[in-house]
């Protein structure tokens, strides 16, 4: 039987924080897989149709984007994926334009908004309380920050709005929960690989890069509940892995460019969460 083949289509590995780019290709190859790594500007259109490093796209079972690659080709790049068949990719390119951002999963987040007005991010702040604010497209828990209706907060918003610039801006209530950490949970094809407590150094980001601990957990039936529903409207939007980050009652975060995870879940529980990626990924194309 001749092995099925998978394109890992891969972005700048230097900037990556973890080693997806290494272990799920691993993960295939031992699962008999033809693996092929192929950076993301080797995509281009040739007379005859999307080329993939001068391959020809149909040759694939499926192909993973690994990252999003360089923002001022990232528009191109998607355009000319978008004209390959959709079900052949882990996470399709629409998901990737227009579900990769906090928007589309609000109605689980807390009170959020999103503008680059200066003012009216101010007037939001003068209602009280705390609030957190961050760039709309950050990620790593970079320039997060709890701010209060004074000097310093709307010091910061002035900074994440670009000084006038009109950069936009993420302000979301302060979750008070979120000091006890927030939880991951790794999903591949709808099915619950795993999921581990991410607790804040700073009280505020949980995000390992930005110094937060892992340690082992669990989700109670409620938080379960949660987390499938997200799950479910993961695989209806064509996305077959994803990072889905909680603190109950309240979805934090969807990451489906390249979540990390893997190498956590398999430090704090051993085994190779990897191979139950290839398994999820695989069943829900029904490629097993």
């Amino acid at each position: 039987m001749t092995a099925r083949r998978i394109a890992f289509l891969i972005g700048d590995t230097a900037l990556a924080r973890h080693d997806n780019h290494l272990r799920l290709p691993a993960a295939f190859r031992a699962a008999g897989w033809h693996v092929d790594l192929l950076p993301q500007e080797a995509v281009r259109l040739e007379p005859s149709g999307v080329r993939l490093g001068g391959a020809d796209p149909g040759g694939y079972a499926l192909i993973w984007l690994l990252g999003m690659g360089r923002a001022h080709t990232f528009l191109d790049r998607m355009q000319l994926l978008r004209l390959l068949p959709q079900e052949r990719f882990v996470n399709e390119v629409d998901a990737l334009v227009y579900r990769h951002a906090k928007y589309p999963w609000r109605r689980w987040m807390p009170e959020t908004y999103a503008s680059s007005d200066l003012d009216y991010l101010a007037r939001l702040l003068e209602s009280g309380g705390d609030w957190v604010a961050k760039p709309a497209a950050g990620s790593f828990g970079r320039d997060v920050h709890r701010i209060r209706d004074d000097a310093a907060g709307r010091a910061v918003l002035d900074r994440l709005t670009g000084h006038g610039r009109g950069d936009f801006c993420l302000l979301q209530r302060f979750v008070p929960e979120v000091v006890h950490g927030e939880k991951r949970t790794l999903v591949a094809g709808g099915r619950l690989i795993g999921s581990y407590l991410r607790q804040p150094a700073d009280g505020l980001r949980a995000n390992l890069a930005a110094g937060g601990s892992a340690h082992p957990t669990t989700l109670d039936a409620a938080e379960r509940e949660l987390v499938e529903a997200v799950a479910d409207e993961l695989t209806t939007a064509g996305v077959g892995f994803a990072a889905v980050d909680t603190v109950y009652p309240y979805l934090m975060e969807v990451n489906l460019a390249n979540p990390g995870g893997l190498a956590t879940l398999a430090h704090l529980y051993g085994g190779d969460p990897a191979a139950e990626v290839v398994a999820g990924v695989s069943a829900w194309r029904g490629l097993q």
